[in-house]
């Protein structure tokens, strides 16, 4: 049997802090540049860096549920 490839609930919240903070800072690189190649290849940037982020998320172990969700059968 494989073994499934999967992230902590932790590690995955770091990605996306770290996906944010690029995807604010290519933003940025977007806005401020006024050469087309540059701008392409941050807005590539901006894409890549999202799909990693949504891999991660679909590889991410659930964390606990929150003390204040209803429980199944309350």
């Amino acid at each position: 049997m494989r073994a499934r490839l999967t992230f902590t609930a932790e590690a995955a919240g770091r990605v996306f802090d770290r996906a944010h903070v690029t995807l604010v800072w290519r933003a940025v690189l977007v806005f401020l540049s006024s050469e087309p190649s540059v701008r392409g290849l941050a807005i590539a940037a901006m894409i890549a860096v999202a799909l990693a982020a949504s891999i991660v998320a679909c590889l991410a172990q659930r964390g606990p549920p929150h003390p204040s969700a209803p429980h199944p059968g309350d």
